[in-house]
C-alpha cells in the first residue's frame, strides 16, 4: 500500500499527462521508489527519468524517507531537472510543505490540533515550524501558562520572555489561512479551550488550588493550575503590607491558593486566606473601654491614626478629641493615650478616642439631662 494513499487523486492527475510525469523545477510530481541507500533514495519518474533525494531534502514532518519502501509511490518536489550524474534532483521536504497547506485547510475545518516547534521570536509572538511551513503564533493566542505577564506591556520584556520558548513544542490549532500570501496563524489558546472549559466546570469558590506563579505585575501575581490561570491581587497575597508582589512571591514558586471569585474565565485567588489573620490575634490584647498608649502614625484632616502595640492602627476621629486636646497639634511619633471604642475584625478597623470613659459617660449624662430639661419645658408650656 502506498504511504501517500491520501494523495491518490493528485497522483492520478499527475500521471494522466502524456508522458506520465511533467519534469520541471518547482513542480510536485509522482514517482516510485526503486532504491534506498544510506543518505539517498532513488525514484523512478514514469520510466522517463530517475530522480535522487539526498541530504536535508530527505527530511520532512511526515517521515516519508523512513516509511517508504521499494515499490512505494511517493510525491516529490523537483528542485533541478538534471544534476552532474544526469538525475533529476528531488525533495521530500519541499513536497511536504506543499502537502501541508492542504492539511492546514482540513485542520481549520475539523479543529484538529498539531504540534509545532518555536523557531523565532518577535514582539508580536512566535514563528513556529508547522509541518515544515513557517506559521505565526501571536502572543494573544498563547495559553495562560505561556503568556508573558509583564508590567506596562513592556515590549522588550515581552520579547525576552518569548525568546525563552525557542526550541519548545506547542500544541496548536489552525485559526487563519491566507493562501494568496501563504500565511497561516495558529493558536495554543484555542487548542486548549476544550480542556480549559472542562476544568472550569470543576472549580468553585472556596476550593484550594495548587499552582505555580507565572507572572508578577504591580497589582498582583498570576498563578497557573492545569490549563487555568488566576490572579492573586496584591491585597490578597499576605496579611501584612507589601509594596510589590515580588516581596512575597517569585516566578516559578509553587503555591496553594483559595479560589475567591470566578467570572467567566477570570479567576480570583488568595494566599493570605489560607493562613490565620495575625491582626485578629493582636487585637485580642485590647478590651472595649480600656485605656492604652500608642504613637501617632498619621495626622489627617478628619482625625489622627494611632498605632497600638504590634502594628495595630486605629483612628481617633476629630469628634473624639477631649476638651483638653482641642486645638492641640499632634505630630507623627508623639506618644498618646486613647480609649478603645470599637474593634471591627471584618475590615481591620479600630475606633479610638482621646476621651476617657468617664468623659464619655459624663457627656452622655449631660445629653440626657439636656434632653430631659427640654421635655420638661415643653410640658410646662
Amino acid at each position: 500500500m502506498s504511504i501517500l494513499s491520501e494523495d491518490k487523486d493528485l497522483i492520478s492527475a499527475l500521471q494522466s499527462s502524456p508522458n506520465g510525469v511533467k519534469i520541471e523545477p518547482g513542480e510536485v510530481i509522482s514517482g516510485r521508489v526503486i532504491a534506498k541507500e544510506k543518505g539517498k533514495i532513488l525514484v523512478d519518474l514514469g520510466g522517463v527519468s530517475t530522480g535522487v533525494i539526498s541530504g536535508r531534502e530527505l527530511i520532512d514532518p511526515f517521515g516519508t524517507a523512513k516509511k517508504c519502501q521499494i515499490g512505494d509511490e511517493v510525491l516529490v518536489f523537483v528542485l533541478e531537472d538534471e544534476n552532474e550524474e544526469g538525475m533529476v534532483v528531488l525533495s521530500f521536504r519541499k513536497a511536504s510543505q506543499m502537502r501541508a497547506w492542504d492539511k492546514f485547510l482540513e485542520m481549520k475545518d475539523s479543529g484538529e490540533t498539531m504540534e509545532v516547534v518555536a523557531k523565532e521570536a518577535n514582539k508580536g509572538g512566535l514563528m513556529v515550524d508547522a509541518m515544515g511551513v513557517k506559521a505565526f503564533l501571536p502572543v494573544s493566542q498563547l495559553a495562560p501558562v505561556h503568556y508573558p505577564r509583564v508590567d506596562g506591556a513592556n515590549a522588550q520584556a515581552i520579547l525576552s520572555h518569548l525568546e525563552a520558548y525557542i526550541g519548545q513544542k506547542f500544541t496548536v490549532r489552525v485559526i487563519t489561512i491566507d493562501m494568496e500570501v501563504r500565511k497561516v496563524v495558529v493558536s495554543e489558546r484555542e487548542a486548549m479551550s476544550d480542556i480549559r472549559d472542562k476544568e472550569l466546570l470543576n472549580v468553585h469558590v472556596g476550593d484550594i488550588a495548587k499552582g505555580v506563579v507565572n507572572g508578577l505585575v504591580k497589582f498582583g501575581a498570576f498563578v497557573t493550575f492545569g490549563t487555568l490561570e488566576g490572579l492573586i491581587h496584591i491585597s490578597e497575597i499576605t496579611w501584612g503590607h507589601i509594596k510589590t508582589p515580588g516581596e512575597a512571591l517569585k516566578i516559578g514558586q509553587e503555591v496553594d491558593c483559595m479560589i475567591i471569585g470566578i467570572d467567566g474565565e477570570k479567576i480570583s485567588l488568595s494566599t493570605k486566606r489560607l493562613i490565620p489573620d495575625p491582626w485578629i490575634g493582636r487585637v485580642k490584647a485590647f478590651e472595649i473601654g480600656s485605656r492604652v498608649k500608642g504613637n501617632v502614625n498619621k495626622v489627617s484632616e478628619y482625625g489622627i491614626f494611632v498605632t497600638l502595640g504590634d502594628e495595630v492602627t486605629g483612628l481617633v476621629h476629630n469628634s473624639e478629641f477631649s476638651l483638653s486636646e482641642e486645638g492641640e497639634k499632634y505630630r507623627e511619633g508623639d506618644e498618646v493615650e486613647v480609649t478603645v471604642l470599637e474593634i471591627n475584625e471584618s475590615d481591620h478597623s479600630l475606633k479610638l478616642s482621646f476621651k476617657t470613659p468617664e468623659e464619655k459617660a459624663g457627656k452622655k449624662n449631660a445629653n440626657k439631662k439636656e434632653k430631659g430639661d427640654e421635655e420638661t419645658k415643653e410640658l410646662e408650656k
